[in-house]
């Protein structure tokens, strides 16, 4: 599918201002799937709109009844959505006894309970068509927790526990579910404004400090190899198949041919 067409699945796309999930927009766009991008502030998407995406402001922390009326409103756009990209989060830097309560909340209300009452509200359109791939953009740090950034591992785990749960639940109604686990890719998450330290730090956790320091220095960000375009569309290639695994580690064995070659050219 290169081209899109009147009746071409629809992707709607949580979080695409920047980073992964404006990658995965375009990737979308250029196999042909009609999209719908998201982000906290439409004017963020003035060039997802230029590919030919529509374009819908969403916070995913909004309440259970604004997410539900987005909802109606997104169906509307095409009258359906096929594949629910949820990728919007941030990671809270820190200590795990130095986020704060209210850091922590913050943290799991956007990458968790945003993800989940997004979904909710999407699932009955999927239920009543029979059909739908809700995909979760999870993280390989679940796999090796780094000090430093302990409560977003915990929030990512969390969206790796529902995402499989549903893929079971909701293999009944014909909806696929599948956790996408990114290694490190050259994006705005590492930059210190999407990785805020907390408010409080307490003196010494030497090695938690020193990896916040280090994934918010410009040469580290520079130096990540991985290429988050070429991601993007092992992402899409994987979600849009005919067999979707439970779990996508972009840097795995078991799905090496699109898990793999993602770095940027040399």
């Amino acid at each position: 599918m290169s081209e899109q067409t009147n009746n071409s699945p629809v992707f709607l796309i949580t979080g695409c201002s920047t980073g992964l999930g404006r990658e995965i927009a375009i990737a979308a766009i250029a196999s042909g799937f009609r999209v719908i991008a998201t982000a906290r502030r439409a004017e963020t998407l003035a060039d997802l709109e230029a590919r030919g995406a529509k374009a819908i402001a969403l916070d995913v922390t909004s309440s259970v009844e604004d997410l539900a009326a987005f909802a109606v409103k997104a169906i509307a756009v095409y009258g359906q959505v096929d594949f629910l990209v949820n990728n919007a989060g941030f990671g809270q830097g820190g200590a795990i006894e130095e986020v704060s309560p209210i850091e922590a909340l913050a943290q799991f209300n956007t990458n968790f309970f945003g993800l989940v009452n997004t979904t909710n509200v999407f699932l009955p359109h999927f239920r009543s068509r029979k059909a739908g791939t809700i995909v979760n953009i999870s993280s390989e740090i679940t796999y090796n927790p780094n000090p430093g950034a302990g409560m977003y591992c915990a929030s990512k785990a969390a969206v790796n526990a529902v995402s499989d749960t549903w893929a079971h639940e909701l293999a009944e109604y014909g909806i696929r579910s599948i956790s996408v686990q990114p290694g490190a890719f050259r994006t705005e998450f590492f930059k210190q404004s999407a990785l805020p330290p907390p408010v409080a730090k307490i003196e010494g956790y030497t090695v938690a400090h020193a990896t916040m320091d280090f994934m918010s220095n410009e040469e580290f960000q520079r130096a990540i190899p991985g290429d988050p375009a070429k991601a993007a569309r092992n992402i899409v290639k994987v979600v849009t198949g005919p067999e979707v695994p439970l779990r996508f580690v972009v840097e795995l064995e078991v799905t090496r041919e699109l898990s793999t070659g993602t770095n940027f050219d040399r």
